[in-house]
Formats: C-alpha cells, sequence, structure tokens
C-alpha cells in the first residue's frame, strides 16, 4: 500500500505591525498553533501578541523548511524569548546568521 505523505507549507501571508510600527510578514503555516483552524488563522496572526506566541511556537517546533519562510529579523529577535534547548539555540542560531 503506498501512503501520502503531506509536508507543512504555507497557505499565503498574514501582516501586522509591532509596537515600534514595524510590518511584520509571516506565513500562515497550519498545526503551529494548536487550536484556532487554518481559516482563521491569517485574521489572528493580525494581532501583535498572537504573531508573537506564533513565531515562538514555530521556533520551539516548527522544521527548517518552515521557519526559513519566516523573515529572518523578526526571528532573530524572538530567539532569546523563545527559551529552547541548547542544541536547537545553537542550531537556529547557525542557521539565521
Amino acid at each position: 500500500m503506498k501512503q501520502t505523505c503531506v509536508f507543512a507549507r504555507s497557505m499565503g501571508i498574514a501582516t501586522f505591525r509591532t509596537a515600534s510600527g514595524q510590518e511584520i510578514k509571516l506565513p500562515v503555516v497550519p498545526g503551529i498553533l494548536k487550536h484556532p483552524n487554518p481559516e482563521m488563522l491569517p485574521f489572528l496572526l493580525g494581532k501583535p501578541d498572537v504573531a508573537f506566541k506564533y513565531t515562538i511556537e514555530a521556533l520551539q517546533k516548527a522544521s527548517w523548511p518552515v521557519l526559513r519562510l519566516f523573515p529572518k529579523d523578526w526571528l532573530r529577535q524572538c530567539l532569546p524569548d523563545a527559551h529552547l534547548r541548547q542544541g536547537r539555540a545553537k542550531a537556529l542560531d547557525f542557521l539565521l546568521s
């Protein structure tokens, strides 16, 4: 029997503004946040606090092919708040440099 695997991929782009007024565009990838359905995710990511939590969750769980869809500057900015294991933190620091 043949099984088809579906890998995580972006369904679009969501934009939000940080408190400093910077506009950030994030990929909409279902499954990073546990509970929202994919149709509601772009609306939720327009809120800065949700977008920050989404990015932290992505840093903790997502694979590199998904993380490279995010703006590198935004990932670097969120990296200290992600509280990652030492090995993952070093790997992401290397990949983002």
